[in-house]
């Protein structure tokens, strides 16, 4: 082995600097992991090796993150695509720490009329009102909104009975920092769905291009994941009683019908991520 020692992995022995050194320093024969005729330290060894366990829990969590199992046999209801008008370009900070706010989408875009069109007949109009901007965990405040009520003109609704969107960005981020909360979150869904059964719709796991959804009937939470970036968001349907024939046919139209739509609409939107620089 020539003296510059320039395989990644080899047996000390074979290198005569190496031997040298280890001749005075009285040091056993061993396996070390550094070219160019420089022992690697241990304590760089160790860190090397907690960055490897660090990036496998981290894969392991990002893995985890996931709705319940679905019931045996379980499909999803059929959804209509819907084309969407655009797309989040949105970004992370590699280390978690920053937000990232100013790339996330604003509630107002989250379904625009030409999207909401393509599933609900007679809508005409759609007008965004009380949007507020979100409260960051390290503080200060969203740069756009992230709640709004998105006030519906369908056709045979009257002025004092319109049909609403109220949508809710409840954050973008790294895979296991959304999926912590989500995953609360769920459970505690579970439970009351197991006191009261078909309370909820869970969707089976990466249903409608998200990677998990389910239901109440009004709200609807949604976690999307796209590369690095995750996110939640939540949108609730007051109304929506003119769908079919009587309110109770409307609402369950609104719910196997229009709420699929969108909760693929929102898996399609985000599309479009990247990591940014550290």
């Amino acid at each position: 082995m020539p003296t510059g020692c320039r395989e990644s992995t080899h047996e000390e022995t074979n290198c005569p600097r190496h031997r040298a050194g280890r001749r005075r320093r009285g040091d056993r024969p061993g396996i070390h992991g550094v070219c160019r005729g420089e022992h690697q330290p241990r304590q760089a060894q160790r860190k090397h090796i907690a960055r490897v366990v660090a990036l496998d829990q981290t894969q392991a969590v990002r893995d985890a993150i996931q709705s319940p199992a679905a019931p045996e046999g379980a499909t999803p209801p059929e959804a209509k695509a819907i084309t969407p008008s655009g797309h989040f370009n949105v970004r992370v900070d590699p280390t978690g720490k920053k937000p990232m706010d100013d790339t996330w989408p604003s509630a107002t875009d989250l379904f625009t009329r030409a999207e909401l069109q393509q599933v609900m007949r007679g809508l005409t109009g759609v007008t965004a009102a009380a949007c507020h901007t979100g409260d960051l965990p390290g503080g200060g405040s969203t740069t756009k909104p992230t709640t709004c009520t998105l006030n519906l003109q369908i056709s045979g609704e009257s002025n004092d009975d319109r049909s609403k969107l109220m949508v809710n960005i409840r954050g973008f981020g790294l895979p296991q920092q959304v999926g912590k909360q989500w995953t609360k979150d769920l459970a505690q869904a579970r439970a009351r769905s197991a006191k009261r059964p078909g309370l909820y719709t869970f969707y089976p796991n990466k249903s409608f291009g998200t990677s998990a959804a389910y239901t109440d009937g009004t709200t609807t939470k949604v976690l999307v994941q796209h590369g690095d970036v995750a996110g939640e968001i939540w949108f609730s349907g007051i109304g929506f009683t003119t769908l079919n024939s009587d309110y109770l046919k409307s609402r369950r139209a609104y719910r196997t019908a229009v709420v699929p739509s969108l909760v693929q609409l929102l898996g399609a939107k985000l599309t479009t991520t990247a990591k940014a620089t550290a």
